[in-house]
């Protein structure tokens, strides 16, 4: 299984720009089928042994336009970011 490294800024300071960004890395992790990502932790979360929170990737949609498929990777990425934000 391949993996993402993204190590970003405190969520709790980050730009728009910023979370576009992490988005957009998250949203082509989705498409590459079959990758994790990798995120620093905030207080209160499991983490690995490297001391780095893991995320798995929902599958990509298979199904439709390229556009299609990437607007689906683009809300799941915009999800995982928001889940984060708020942790």
């Amino acid at each position: 299984m391949r993996t993402t490294k993204i190590t970003p800024k405190p969520f709790s300071i980050m730009t728009l720009q910023d979370k576009i960004h992490y988005t957009n890395e998250i949203a082509n992790a989705i498409q590459r089928e079959g990758q994790s990502v990798y995120i620093m932790p905030s207080k209160n979360e499991e983490i690995d042994h490297e001391g780095k929170r893991i995320i798995k990737l929902p599958t990509p949609q298979v199904a439709g336009t390229m556009t299609q498929q990437r607007t689906y990777a683009m809300m799941k990425a915009m999800d995982i970011v928001e889940q984060i934000d708020r942790s």
